[in-house]
């Protein structure tokens, strides 16, 4: 989720805005973000003056692979959660069988 970040020049004493973005760098194994300039804040009402340079809008196929994404996510969220409750399962059952063989084991020795 994008947040507003405000970034002060010491030599000009301007107040840049920025959107920041942050992410997992898989590399370094560290959080990194992405800023993306949006423009100057007014030093009087405190309100972002947006750069002049206009973003793209965004064409039919960028919407089309947009909501493809979106649909390949929601498939992964999905069987992320079937595997998160199958290996719940398989974990019920390793203690269920670590309980028995302690009982086993308690019987071996009573028994020597």
């Amino acid at each position: 989720m994008p947040s507003i970040v405000y970034q002060v020049d010491k030599k000009t004493g301007i107040k840049y805005a920025y959107e920041s973005t942050s992410y997992w760098d898989k590399e370094k194994k560290q959080p990194r973000s992405k800023r993306r300039y949006i423009g100057k804040v007014d030093p009087e009402t405190g309100e972002i003056i947006p750069c002049r340079k206009e973003t793209a809008p965004i064409t039919e196929e960028d919407a089309a692979e947009i909501i493809r994404l979106r649909t390949a996510a929601a498939e992964q969220e999905k069987k992320i959660s079937l595997l998160e409750a199958e290996l719940s399962k398989a974990n019920a059952a390793l203690a269920e069988q670590a309980g028995r063989l302690k009982e086993i084991a308690k019987l071996a020795k009573v028994r020597e």
